[in-house]
């Protein structure tokens, strides 16, 4: 088991050694002259001075509360739906059109329909629900299907009250799917609504000084925010990754020691050195 987590690793520094170098060979050969990829040292400077600015934090937390008010009402809104279409046989067909018409529309299309009937500040919101509820719904339904049935029958017939059932039997079962369903589609949500912002231009936002950047044809600082929204994403789906390994001890047991550690950090903050109080 470690020595696949440590193979993982390995492979994992060796992609990433192999994308920086071919970025940097990219950098200081074909798009040398044009300046539309800068090398890596350069993004690095540029997003430095980026940071240094007022208008980064303001650019960053609004994309990123836009990408989780969109996200928390496509997720909500499917688990309800989800839940309803499998115990009500007709919510389920009733969706299917619905959720065809939405997984097959490109997304441009639903950008530029949206962007005259709900004006620009909603447009990434709207459209990243229009993208994301489908997934979300998708998945929590199977989540459901796939809930062993044989475990229900028998809470059923030793009268097992509903509450316990879902808490003991529904979540545990439902949990991995969901996580994953969760981590993949915050991650597109998060891209649906940078692309939004370039075409809607909601006022300071990543996609707005993307777009900014480019009409300025300063393509280093362009591709530098580009750099910074992948970051940002993989900063978000690393956080809920730690969020599932906690939330679920059962299929990570390696996570106890984490645990471990925040109890202890907790009672140390709650319980200060008996040796200071006595001073």
């Amino acid at each position: 088991m470690r020595q696949s987590k440590r193979f993982g690793v390995v492979f994992s520094l060796i992609s990433f050694t192999a994308i920086v170098v071919i970025w940097w060979v990219l950098a200081e050969t074909r798009f040398r002259l044009t300046g539309i990829i800068p090398s890596p040292a350069r993004t690095l400077q540029i997003i430095w001075e980026e940071m240094q600015k007022d208008s980064f934090s303001v650019a960053v937390l609004g994309t990123l509360e836009r990408s989780l008010i969109s996200f928390f009402v496509s997720f909500v809104a499917a688990c309800v739906v989800a839940i309803s279409a499998h115990y009500k046989k007709f919510i389920g067909n009733l969706m299917n059109p619905f959720i065809v018409i939405c997984r097959t529309v490109p997304t441009m299309a639903l950008i530029l329909i949206l962007l005259v009937t709900v004006g620009s500040n909603m447009l990434p919101i709207a459209v990243a629900f229009l993208v994301v509820f489908p997934l979300c719904y998708e998945n929590i339904r199977a989540a459901i299907s796939g809930t062993n049935s044989k475990l229900i029958t028998m809470a059923t017939v030793f009268k097992v009250p509903k509450i316990r059932q879902i808490t003991g039997i529904y979540i545990p079962a439902m949990l991995p799917l969901i996580f994953s369903s969760i981590v993949a589609g915050f991650g597109l949500n998060l891209k649906v609504v940078i692309s939004a912002e370039v075409m809607g231009l909601p006022a300071m936002s990543i996609g707005h000084l993307i777009l900014f950047a480019q009409q300025g044809f300063n393509f280093g600082l362009s591709f530098a925010w580009v750099v910074i929204a992948v970051l940002l994403c993989f900063v978000c789906e690393s956080v809920l990754r730690i969020l599932q390994r906690l939330c679920m001890p059962y299929e990570y047991p390696d996570q106890k020691i984490l645990k471990k550690a925040f109890k202890a950090i907790f009672k140390k903050s709650r319980n200060p050195d008996r040796n200071q109080i006595t001073r």
